[in-house]
């Protein structure tokens, strides 16, 4: 027996060669973000101006002018002059991104005008509300030339919403 001890004692045991745990998995479907233009971005109407500027459109409405256009909030305006509006729908209290274009162009026939600066009334940490809705408002700057040809000049600009 004391042969049988001695053997077994210098036999070393190995440790289990595998180990086997259960990991947890999960997945989360958001509300799909929906946007929808409500108004254009309209800067109204402006009389031709001998020496080129700007009309600068905030996202609150505001305009200011530079250079030779006179500001046409000394028109009497026919058609609706204001920032361009969206209905953003997304997940209530869910964080999201909102890119705007460089640049845009509006033409009338042959002839054109560039829109640039774009900004919008989002910042950075904005939420969809409790309601999963967000009221966006695009602003931009219009470049007007010097005695620019007269007509109604038309175009479009991308917006995307992105969640965080």
């Amino acid at each position: 027996m004391a042969c049988a001890l001695a053997a077994l004692s210098g036999t070393a045991f190995a440790a289990p060669s595998s180990s086997t745990v259960s990991g947890a998995a999960q997945a989360v479907i958001l509300t799909p973000l929906q946007i929808a233009a409500v108004d254009a971005l309209s800067f109204g109407q402006l009389t031709r101006p001998t020496a080129a500027g700007t009309v600068v459109l905030s996202p609150s409405g505001t305009i200011t002018t530079t250079g030779g256009v006179i500001t046409s909030t000394a028109i009497a305006q026919t058609v609706r002059r204001g920032p361009g509006t969206f209905a953003v729908v997304g997940e209530a209290g869910r964080a999201f991104s909102v890119d705007l274009p460089t640049v845009a162009i509006l033409r009338q026939g042959t002839r054109n005008m560039r829109l640039s600066a774009f900004r919008s009334n989002w910042t950075s940490g904005d939420v969809f509300s409790p309601t999963r809705t967000y009221a966006l408002s695009v602003g931009a700057t219009l470049n007007v030339g010097a005695n620019q040809t007269t007509g109604t000049y038309t175009g479009t600009y991308v917006v995307t919403v992105t969640y965080q």
